[in-house]
């Protein structure tokens, strides 16, 4: 797709992606902080390390490494962006199963709460966009639908980041609320759902454009 540097769409949509830079190492930071903070469980410590790291800064950074609006993937051809999408891709996936299995194995793990329940979702949606990944991967062989391939991987993708990131929305508003108060529970709220939204833009219009020629 080629993208003109003058057009306001495009001007616009550099603003969107350096915000959301900042604001995924702003909520990023915010959680980890927080886990340093407290005297909390090793278990729940970990969870938050690993989650955080593998769904917001890996993968939020490897769906963004596509983006033909993000200045430092745009340097890149297209089978390096390819290739540091797909590095992240797996690395972040790894380390948010990874996260997830440590909070499944913890004996006071509640996923009556809808923090653990979309965290749950969250993870089975990230383990089938991983192996949507590698067929797409391998979807030259299978020309014939290789568009629908590359929906569905898009698709589950967004998912399972959108329950991710909905996921810590709720860790905000049941855990850092009582810590911190409602002003800085209710910013880390709008920061994360700002930051998904900016996140996926460029995903979804692709998106649309694939089912909608």
């Amino acid at each position: 797709m080629n993208v003109d540097e003058k057009a306001p769409f495009f001007v616009f949509m550099n603003v969107v992606i350096t915000l959301t830079h900042i604001l995924i190492g702003a909520i990023a930071f915010n959680a980890i902080f927080f886990a340093n903070l407290f005297q909390i469980r090793s278990s729940f410590q970990q969870h938050i390390y690993l989650c955080v790291i593998g769904y917001i800064l890996l993968m939020s950074q490897a769906v963004l490494s596509m983006n033909p609006y993000a200045s430092w993937a745009k340097v890149l051809s297209y089978e390096n962006k390819k290739m540091i999408h797909w590095l992240m891709q797996i690395l972040g996936s790894v380390l948010a199963i990874a996260g997830s299995i440590v909070k499944l194995a913890d004996r006071n793990t509640n996923f009556r709460s809808a923090h653990g329940i979309l965290g749950l979702v969250a993870m089975l949606f990230t383990i089938a966009s991983l192996i949507s990944g590698i067929v797409n991967l391998f979807s030259m062989n299978f020309s014939n639908n290789i568009n629908m391939i590359k929906i569905g991987h898009s698709v589950l993708g967004a998912l399972a980041l959108s329950t991710a990131y909905l996921s810590l929305c709720f860790g905000f508003h049941d855990v850092y609320r009582v810590v911190y108060g409602n002003n800085n529970a209710n910013l880390s709220i709008n920061f994360t759902v700002v930051t998904l939204i900016g996140v996926l833009t460029s995903t979804c219009i692709n998106t649309v454009r694939r089912i909608v020629p």
